[in-house]
C-alpha cells in the first residue's frame, strides 16, 4: 500500500514539474511558477542532501555519520553497494548534488525577480501585487 501511495506522490510531482516548467518555458505566470518551484527545489534539496548533517567535529577529527548517511539516487553496476563507498566519497556525492541544487535555486530565484523579458508571453507580469495605501 505505501508502495503504491509513493508511485502516485511522485506521478504528482512530475506532472506538476512539468505543468511548471511549460508554464515558465511559454511565458504564462513565469515569475510566479519560478518562485514556486524554487521553494518546492529548496525543500527537496535540504531535505534530500542534508550532508551538513552527516559530519561533526569530534576530539579534533572529523566523525561521519555512517549509520545515517544514505547514498544519493544514482545509477550504479549492479555489483556495486553501499559497503563499496567510503563515508568521504558518500559525503561528497551529497555536497555536489546540495550545491547544485542551491544553483538551480538561484537561477529560478533570478527569474522570479527579473521575468523573461522580452520572450514573456505575459509581459508585464506582476509578482506581488502594490497595495495603495489609506490616505487618511
Amino acid at each position: 500500500v505505501s508502495s503504491l501511495s509513493m508511485f502516485v506522490v511522485y506521478t504528482a510531482v512530475l506532472v506538476g514539474l512539468a505543468i511548471g516548467s511549460t508554464l515558465v518555458a511559454a511565458g504564462l505566470k513565469s515569475r510566479l511558477i519560478a518562485l514556486v518551484l524554487a521553494l518546492i527545489n529548496l525543500g527537496y534539496v535540504f531535505y534530500e542532501h542534508p550532508f551538513f548533517r552527516f559530519i561533526w567535529r569530534k576530539n579534533g577529527e572529523w566523525v561521519y555519520d555512517e549509520e545515517n548517511m544514505s547514498i544519493p539516487s544514482v545509477a550504479l553496476p549492479t555489483d556495486v553497494g553501499l559497503s563499496d563507498f567510503e563515508p568521504e566519497q558518500i559525503y561528497d556525492l551529497h555536497q555536489c548534488y546540495f550545491s547544485l541544487g542551491l544553483f538551480t535555486l538561484e537561477a529560478l530565484l533570478l527569474l522570479a525577480q527579473h521575468g523573461l523579458s522580452k520572450i514573456a508571453a505575459q509581459k508585464d507580469e506582476v509578482l506581488l501585487p502594490v497595495v495603495a495605501r489609506n490616505q487618511d
